[in-house]
């Protein structure tokens, strides 16, 4: 598949020599230089830590567009030191689009709240531990908290990734990144993740939230995926039940 990848894209990147408890790990990065044989990305880091990844390791890099979700593998060449330390990978031959089943989309409409990250916020300040990820879910909030949290709809909703609708005068646009509280229910506490903004669209029929917004969860504890997928197939089961989603066998 044909995809072109731009400088300054967003990746992640996972390898089978980092893998720990039998559970995959992706690693921010982005893609800062290439030339006709190479790929050149930023050293990934987990937080604020540098991963070191070794000479000579496959890696997986996963990627996002207005059009879907997409992945390669490649081996990583060698490091180079610019302003930051690099990583020199071989340019894939095939790019493909992911399709897994536990990304099926889905429908819905369930207010949530959001706040607009600064860059640097976001490359270094993400909550690590259950115990900090609960404190800021959980933490007492004050006025000026409050009103610097901005609403809006969910309107479909997968492991990967939401399409939200917004007002057009927040004024997002593609490449921002959001902190995130997705209430999936009455008795759960909210699923607090990060986002990146990957694609807009104006809605001029709506009146409030006039801005639909793809967002794709770039940071998030992966147990909290789980149960976002758990939602959404719990969701469908009761959907097909009540005969109003059609099944993929219909």
């Amino acid at each position: 598949m044909a995809i072109k990848l731009n400088i300054n894209q967003r990746v992640q990147l996972r390898c089978d020599a980092l893998e720990r408890d039998g559970k995959r790990h992706y690693y921010s990065s982005r893609i800062e230089e290439e030339d006709a044989d190479f790929l050149y990305i930023a050293e990934p880091l987990d937080g604020t830590v540098p991963v070191y990844i070794p000479i000579g390791e496959t890696v997986e890099v996963v990627f996002n567009d207005e059009k879907g979700t997409y992945h390669f593998q490649t081996v990583v060449l060698g490091r180079v030191d610019r302003n930051i330390r690099l990583l020199r990978l071989a340019k894939p031959h095939t790019v493909e689009k992911t399709n897994r089943r536990d990304y099926f989309r889905l429908q819905v409409f369930i207010p949530f709240t959001f706040k607009i990250l600064p860059e640097e916020k976001y490359r270094y300040g993400y909550p690590k531990t259950p115990d900090a990820m609960k404190a800021t879910v959980l933490r007492p909030q004050i006025t000026e908290d409050e009103a610097s949290r901005l609403d809006g709809v969910i309107k479909d909703i997968s492991g990967g990734g939401v399409l939200v609708a917004v007002s057009e005068k927040v004024g997002l646009k593609v490449g921002d990144y959001l902190e995130m509280w997705l209430p999936l229910g009455y008795e759960e506490e909210p699923i607090y993740l990060w986002g990146e903004v990957v694609r807009t669209m104006p809605n001029p029929d709506a009146t409030k939230w006039d801005q639909d917004v793809g967002v794709f969860f770039s940071k998030i504890n992966e147990r909290d995926r789980d149960k976002i997928i758990a939602h959404i197939l719990n969701l469908q089961r009761d959907l097909l039940q009540r005969g109003a989603l059609q099944s993929e066998n219909d």
